[in-house]
């Protein structure tokens, strides 16, 4: 079945959202809306429809009359954000694991190897991480929890580019290496608790900070 194409608000988010995350929009930097039309290169309606929904989301504070500011990173918001995405991670891992077809246990392995011998490259860490939520919320087939993690994850991804010269990301990439092998065993239970350590590996970087 092809995929069905994104329509102009949903491409217009994608790219302000890859913006916010990598740090091209940075943490506490006001912007117009006209700004962003030209940064992205799509049309006033779209990038105003994307503009509300990352509003929403808290990556962008809207300021009447005056623009947008980026919303800063915090570790008390982090650590709130972490703590509503945990059971919601649980959920997906769970679902994943008991719905997984062959190939996409096969493919969710992949990940894993490929996770394990990533060597510590920050930039190949986030792209598996990407890939392996995105294969997992197929896999779930609940559309009430993607739509709920998505945009918290977006938020850990930000914050992980913006502390990433102090991350170990060697017990980050062990941890979600784990999860997805027991995934892929179908191995629920443990999944559930592998889902838990990763994202206790984020909650101990995020407590560390300004620390």
């Amino acid at each position: 079945m092809a995929t069905p194409a994104r329509s102009l608000a949903e491409q217009a988010y994608e790219l302000l959202e890859g913006k916010l995350v990598n740090l091209d929009l940075p943490p506490g930097a006001q912007v117009s809306e006209g700004q962003l039309i030209e940064m992205i290169g799509l049309g006033r309606t779209p990038v105003r429809e994307a503009i509300q929904k990352l509003a929403q989301q808290e990556m962008f504070i809207v300021l009447p009359r005056k623009g947008l500011v980026v919303t800063p990173i915090s570790r008390g918001s982090m650590l709130q954000i972490l703590e509503t995405r945990k059971p919601i991670e649980r959920v997906i891992v769970y679902r994943a694991a008991l719905n997984a077809k062959d190939d996409q246990r096969s493919e969710i392995a992949a990940i894993a190897r490929q996770l394990s011998i990533s060597h510590e490259s920050f930039g190949d860490y986030l792209k598996l991480d990407q890939e392996l939520n995105t294969l997992l919320d197929v896999c779930a087939a609940n559309p009430f929890a993607t739509a709920a993690a998505s945009p918290l994850r977006s938020h850990c991804r930000r914050f992980c580019y913006g502390n990433r010269h102090q991350m170990q990301l060697s017990e980050a990439i062990t941890a979600s290496s784990k999860m997805a092998r027991l995934i892929a065993r179908r191995d629920y239970v443990s999944a559930q608790k592998a889902s838990d350590g990763v994202l206790g590996v984020m909650e101990r970087y995020a407590s560390a900070v300004g620390r």
